[in-house]
């Protein structure tokens, strides 16, 4: 078996994904203003707020991280509200964002995920958990899989972002962005990111509801990857901008118990 070396993309995407999706704008009032915050992603957005202020008052203090719920608009950020009406006023504001809900401090730890293909399919785990290639210090999976291969929902959940466009793949700092992929929200607010898939290889879309084992794409070998393969990883948000990957154990043995998939090992799904 000829051992791929990997290479996978900074998890700082799921940021620029939020960024995307949200947008904050201004309304005049009388002696200030209202700031607002529409978020069009199919999950909530973590928002940190950096304001400059002259002669106004930022009604929330110094609250400057906000959570604004999937699919809501005009969610009220707060008010600026001028110290003395009768001087003048300006201001001016940056906004960084994260897919996800910052104050989700646990996820479910024992949740029993479903291996990512369909049932009697048999592959093999070129890199594990802390891979020896590319997965230092990153909690993720690399399963060699020929391209067009079905890939399956590891658990249910909401699909939040798809991207499927790109066609070329290389070992160099440009494929980074070259990757095709489909990011899953989670009920305990964790997020699954499945990589590298084919072009136009989705077959699902932002916003639908997905089951466990379900068939949801097409593996490929896209973006920053000398191989065919899938990647997948699922990823908590820390902070706004910070995320962590984590391991997740996957039913196996005909679904009769469950572990930490190990590297260099060949699993079957059977269940």
């Amino acid at each position: 078996m000829k051992l791929f070396f990997i290479l996978i993309c900074n998890l700082l995407y799921f940021s620029a994904c939020a960024q995307q999706e949200l947008r904050v704008f201004v309304e005049r009032k009388k002696n200030g203003y209202i700031l607002y915050a529409d978020n069009n992603a199919f999950c909530p957005v973590s928002m940190a707020l950096d304001l400059n202020l002259v002669n106004l008052r930022f009604s929330k203090g110094r609250k400057k991280i906000f959570v604004i719920p999937e699919k809501t608009e005009k969610f009220m950020l707060g008010e600026l509200d001028a110290i003395y009406p009768s001087m003048p006023d300006k201001f001016s504001y940056n906004f960084y964002s994260s897919l996800g809900n910052i104050n989700n401090i646990r996820y479910d730890e024992e949740y029993e995920y479903g291996l990512p293909f369909l049932k009697n399919k048999e592959y093999y785990l070129v890199q594990g958990y802390q891979g020896s290639f590319s997965h230092q210090n990153d909690n993720a999976l690399d399963f060699i899989m020929a391209e067009g291969t079905e890939i399956t929902a590891v658990r249910e959940g909401v699909v939040i972002k798809v991207v499927q466009s790109n066609t070329g793949s290389c070992l160099r700092e440009e494929c980074k962005k070259m990757h095709n992929y489909i990011l899953i929200y989670h009920s305990d607010g964790t997020i699954a990111n499945y990589s590298h898939l084919i072009q136009n290889g989705s077959k699902v879309s932002a916003g639908d509801i997905v089951k466990k084992g379900e068939v949801i794409g097409l593996s490929g070998n896209t973006g920053f990857s000398s191989g065919p393969h899938l990647h997948f990883s699922c990823s908590v948000i820390l902070g706004v901008e910070k995320y962590q990957t984590i391991r997740t154990k996957f039913r196996i043995d005909g679904g009769n118990k469950s572990e930490y998939l190990q590297e260099k090992n060949r699993y079957i799904k059977t269940y």
